[in-house]
């Protein structure tokens, strides 16, 4: 399956794709802006939990504001769009072709994807091994950086109940979960390089608990997607208004930060 291309569309497809897009109707009543607000980065490593989606964005050291921006309206912009074609819990391929066309418009490509079944051989397993294992398979020489980044953030995650609780109650369902993962690191040339992961599971009975919690794997039927996806920055700059407008009020509220006040 193709999660995003290897090239950019054109920019008469993009262009297309977003007049394609419903109108979004504001609340009576909004909160009215001159320009959007920006996430307010500094360049620090830092990572934000969806307030209200089964989303972790992380960033390492070095990641610029610009980039940090782009990265988080993406992934809101493609996530939001992807809800509108498809229930993820039911149909996850779909749900992963609609988000990774989206991403697509917003400047992002690749040049690989990995959809996995999880060996179910091991006695118990835990979601965060789960996830680092998926990355490691497509982050390739970054793997080196990436991988205790998202060590450190899940770490973060685990050790707060009260984040547990937001995770879970975000990803889980009465049966079904699922979640992404999406560190990112910026290169030498100042050009994002981001993994995209997720974990789509199916439980086989209540045993268990939180994701972070071991899990008897003959419990469980797990999914495993990752691809790497890089950003040609001017392509995005020329949709981001589109991409804000799109997501309306919802870009002050999607994420919530990791760090302590």
């Amino acid at each position: 399956m193709d999660f995003v291309k290897d090239q950019l569309p054109s920019q008469d497809e993009t262009e297309q794709f977003f007049k394609s897009l419903p109108v979004q109707i504001q609340p009576r009543f909004a909160r009215l802006k001159s320009a959007p607000t920006p996430i307010n980065h500094s360049a620090d490593e830092d990572a934000f939990i969806g307030a209200k989606s089964p989303i972790v964005v992380a960033f390492a050291d070095g990641v610029s504001a610009e980039n940090r921006n782009a990265v988080m309206y993406s992934v809101q912009f493609a996530e939001k769009y992807a809800d509108m074609k498809a229930s993820r819990k039911t149909e996850a391929m779909k749900w992963y072709q609609a988000y990774g066309l989206a991403i697509s418009h917003c400047g992002w490509f690749s040049n690989s994807f990995v959809f996995v079944n999880h060996d179910t051989s091991k006695i118990n397993v835990t979601m965060d091994s789960l996830v680092l294992d998926i990355i490691a398979q497509v982050a390739g020489f970054n793997a080196a950086a990436i991988l205790p980044l998202l060590g450190r953030v899940l770490e973060t995650i685990k050790n707060d109940n009260a984040l547990i609780t937001l995770f879970d109650n975000n990803s889980k369902g009465d049966s079904v979960g699922s979640f992404q993962i999406v560190p990112c690191l910026e290169s030498s040339q100042g050009i994002p390089v981001t993994v995209f992961a997720g974990l789509e599971c199916e439980f086989k009975s209540r045993e268990g608990g939180a994701w972070f919690w071991k899990w008897k794997s003959s419990n469980l039927k797990v999914q495993k997607a990752a691809t790497m996806i890089n950003l040609n920055y001017d392509s995005y700059k020329r949709v981001e208004p589109k991409i804000l407008e799109f997501l309306g009020q919802e870009q002050d509220d999607f994420f919530m930060s990791l760090k302590k006040s």
